[in-house]
């Protein structure tokens, strides 16, 4: 009954032997080498990130001061400006904008804003010039163009101008010459109607474009004033000439004018009345 008991402790007793066994530290060292590892990636990565992190935005630095002669510079600038937006362009004399600009350029020989500045002035001169040009005056126009010349006559803008203005010229020259042949054969045309006219017909006696009404002309009928009329009427329609009407009565004046504008149908009829007892309409050219 022992050696049985015995023998059923044996197995109990060798399998609590193996389980208090202590661990050989063999066994233990990978554990204790995956925490240093995981300890070493996280300083890495740490490193990692402080190198990619971007830089601190540095300040723009500030502008040097300027100097005393860029401060003059600067200021002649700034006169020259106010100058101009007050058209003192060449006068007074000691205070114009022209003056401060070649100043400021003859310090600082490239200067962008002198440079544009002096470029406004002629550009503001040519203008001018065209202006007078368009209304006839070119007389003015021309003195425009030589105060531009004053200012910088090597600008390309003064002779665009200065043809553009001479071409003007010829154009209406030509315009003119065009018209006054056209105004002759109207005339021409008119005596020979006249001439071969019955009693009935119109008496006008035209002379370098004057057309001569009777007296009682608007003690006629309707249809009678307007055949009194009729030549005067082709004639301005052919030469789109200013009329100037000659009538003692102001209101019959202005009845001739509505007549002839409302059968004038390309263009309106510009008149002038003058109460006058010539009893005349003349053609007048631009």
């Amino acid at each position: 009954m022992s050696k049985k008991l015995i023998s059923l402790l044996f197995p109990v007793v060798f399998l609590a032997a193996c389980q208090s066994q202590p661990v050989s530290q063999d066994d233990a060292a990978p554990a204790l080498a995956l925490d240093t590892s995981t300890a070493e990636d996280t300083s890495e990565s740490a490193a990692a990130r402080s190198e990619n992190a971007s830089p601190v935005a540095e300040e723009a630095p500030t502008p040097a001061p300027l100097t005393p002669a860029q401060q003059l510079t600067q200021s002649l600038i700034e006169n020259g400006r106010l100058a101009l937006l007050a058209d003192r362009l060449l006068t007074p004399e000691e205070d114009n904008a022209n003056l401060y600009f070649q100043a400021a350029l003859g310090r600082d020989p490239g200067n962008f804003d002198a440079i544009q500045g002096i470029a406004q002035i002629v550009e503001i001169y040519t203008d001018w010039a065209w202006q007078k040009a368009q209304n006839r005056q070119y007389r003015q126009a021309g003195k425009y163009l030589d105060r531009a010349r004053s200012v910088n006559a090597q600008d390309p803008l003064i002779v665009e101008m200065n043809s553009r203005i001479e071409d003007l010229k010829l154009k209406r020259q030509q315009q003119a010459a065009q018209a006054k042949q056209r105004q002759a054969k109207v005339q021409k045309n008119t005596v020979s109607s006249s001439s071969a006219a019955s009693q009935t017909e119109p008496s006008v006696a035209e002379q370098e474009g004057v057309f001569r009404l009777p007296k009682d002309l608007f003690t006629l009928s309707e249809k009678e004033i307007v055949v009194k009329i009729q030549p005067i009427i082709n004639a301005v329609a052919a030469t789109q000439s200013r009329l100037e009407i000659n009538w003692p009565n102001d209101k019959q004046a202005r009845l001739i004018y509505q007549i002839i504008n409302s059968r004038v149908t390309d263009f309106r009829v510009r008149a002038m009345i003058f109460h006058r007892a010539r009893y005349t309409v003349a053609l007048q050219q631009d």
